[in-house]
């Protein structure tokens, strides 16, 4: 007469199943954190992007010069950018601003024309 209950080998199955139930529950929530981190950085530089257009078109025109770069803080994070200003025809500038976490490593791009004047 057999004794009601699991065997050994339904009991490591199940913890198999349940171990490997856990490992992608865990990654998918680390994917996702690291998604919206790089998500929120993004959207941080592209705002920094266009405070910058801003400033150029305002505050900071290029005198002179047809490159430039800095830093900003913003979102508590330090962001480096770098702007450069290239004649692309008779009437327009086509100037070009990254913006990145490191000097190197650009997140992103903003790329526009600026009329002559």
């Amino acid at each position: 007469m057999l004794k009601p209950g699991f065997s050994l080998l339904e009991v490591g199955v199940a913890l198999l199943i349940l171990g490997l139930a856990v490992t992608s529950v865990f990654q998918f929530i680390s994917s996702t954190t690291l998604s919206a981190m790089q998500l929120e950085n993004r959207a941080y530089a592209r705002q920094i992007a266009n405070n910058r257009l801003a400033l150029t078109q305002t505050l900071e025109p290029f005198n002179g010069s047809d490159a430039r770069k800095g830093q900003a803080n913003f979102g508590g994070k330090l962001f480096f950018w770098s702007e450069r200003l290239q004649d692309s025809s008779p009437e327009f500038f086509e100037l070009s601003i990254r913006v990145g976490l490191s000097a190197e490593n650009n997140i992103y791009e903003l790329r526009t024309f600026i009329e002559k004047k």
